[in-house]
């Protein structure tokens, strides 16, 4: 397995393996994604509201959690964007880096270790964080800078998506969906656990076999690649 360097990330250097190909597979879980989202969009009973300029989840709770393979895809992304974007959106990663480590360790539990984190105290972690309405450093008059690379998350967004709903008997509590979609009647959705699933795959892959878990987006904004 060919060595490509490593991602500094969230204080941890983690050796990276096979890169250009697993980048490769990771824009074909992207575009197996599209078609399923462009299906949903071409059928006339799924309401889809979502548009560029409409950037109000970029400026409110833009905070989540990103895996390995797509905080590495977004850290080459953030390190081609010109010199004075790339360093406004670090300076604002930075800040919001700040304000995640007070509001993590507010949180009750265990303390947080960047590669050994328990997934549901930092998934409540990350949701006290959004309270307080953090923008995404990388939103520039409205748009996503970076926006071709964007993580699944940002793809998902605007979609009643089932990887990122709240299951409860047989109901499905969509989470994803912005506030365009209150109170709206939902007809179908968009069947992506798998490729949530291929996403944790391919990371650990590209780690060498090892599970580093999950990455804020700050984090990401912030990691640094080392290629050898």
């Amino acid at each position: 397995m060919e060595t490509n360097g490593h991602m500094n990330i969230a204080g941890l250097s983690i050796e990276l393996h096979d890169v250009r190909a697993t980048l490769d597979e990771l824009q074909s879980v992207y575009d197996q994604f599209q078609q399923r989202t462009d299906a949903f969009k071409a059928d006339g009973c799924n309401p889809h509201l979502c548009r560029a300029g409409c950037s109000h989840c970029c400026k409110q709770g833009a905070v989540f959690a990103v895996t390995l393979v797509e905080a590495v895809q977004w850290s080459m992304a953030v390190g081609a964007l010109p010199d004075e974007q790339r360093e406004h959106a670090r300076a604002d990663a930075a800040s919001l880096l700040e304000q995640q480590h007070k509001t993590f360790e507010d949180v009750e539990g265990s303390p947080d270790v960047p590669g050994r984190r328990d997934e549901a105290l930092f998934s409540s972690r990350i949701t006290r964080l959004n309270a307080s309405g953090p923008a995404c450093p990388l939103l520039f008059d409205d748009l996503c800078s970076v926006y071709e690379d964007r993580p699944l998350l940002c793809r998902a967004y605007g979609f009643p998506v089932d990887a990122y709903a709240v299951k409860r008997n047989d109901t499905i509590v969509f989470r994803s969906l912005c506030v365009l979609y209150e109170g709206m009647e939902l007809s179908d959705y968009v069947r992506a656990e798998d490729v949530k699933r291929e996403m944790t795959e391919l990371s650990q892959r590209l780690a060498g076999g090892h599970d580093w878990g999950r990455f804020t987006s700050p984090e990401a904004i912030l990691s640094q690649l080392e290629r050898p």
